[in-house]
């Protein structure tokens, strides 16, 4: 399963199923998902949502800026970072705290996978353009702002929304299908994030392995390795 081929998430879903969203591998020749274009920039936020998956509950965080998108998953330890460089390129970091590594995905690393993402996506969690397919409901104040409630079913999986008009993500997202429900709810949202969140700084990361993706190839044999390589579908047939 690959982050581009997800109905409704970004990395949401596969950042706890996966540990992290899938980037392809050179091999496979899937077309990536469409980038949206910026029709108006988005404001920064900061959120901590709480996240579900069956009996599974951990916090998640999101960071959004103009030419940046990054993403905490408290369970697993791993953050991921989307730089936007120019136009059409992006760079991808994948930071894995608990094994003191980082890797890191070139522009061209990403141009030679296909992996572009869908910026619009990334930026509020599920797709906006979505919302066209779920039947729209009544209205109540979130956040201090309106939230609009959708629902519906998109892809077997069933589908109940409360999206924040302004900031233009979640306030509550609950999916469905048999055997699986996950449940998103939005406990903090601010302009600017809290100190005490687990943003990736520099520093923090300072003392870890740093691998270049475009080395996996040489680096098979590493456990680690072999791990993220089995995420990014290298093992997958074609």
């Amino acid at each position: 399963m690959y982050a581009k081929k997800s109905p409704i998430f970004a990395s949401l879903l596969l950042a706890f199923l996966l540990s992290g969203p899938a980037v392809p591998h050179e091999g496979h020749h899937d077309h990536a998902a469409p980038v949206a274009p910026a029709a108006h920039a988005l404001a920064p936020i900061a959120a901590r949502y709480d996240l579900k998956v069956n009996q599974t509950n951990t916090d998640w965080y999101l960071w959004r800026e103009n030419d940046s998108i990054e993403t905490a998953n408290a369970a697993v330890a791993q953050n991921d970072i989307w730089h936007r460089v120019r136009g059409n390129e992006y760079t991808y970091r994948r930071v894995f705290h608990k094994d003191q590594r980082v890797v890191d995905y070139t522009a061209g690393e990403i141009k030679t996978r296909h992996a572009e993402p869908d910026w619009s996506k990334l930026a509020s969690v599920i797709s906006p353009a979505l919302l066209r397919e779920l039947k729209k409901g009544n209205s109540k104040s979130l956040f201090g702002q309106k939230a609009v409630r959708y629902t519906g079913k998109l892809g077997g999986q069933t589908i109940d929304l409360w999206w924040l008009e302004q900031a233009q993500v979640p306030a509550s997202l609950q999916m469905t299908r048999p055997g699986q429900r996950m449940t998103l709810a939005l406990r903090e949202l601010h302009a600017k994030s809290p100190a005490a969140w687990p943003r990736v700084t520099e520093e923090r990361i300072a003392d870890y392995g740093q691998i270049d993706a475009a080395d996996f190839g040489d680096m098979e044999t590493d456990p680690f390795v072999a791990r993220v390589m089995q995420q990014d579908g290298h093992n997958h047939s074609h």
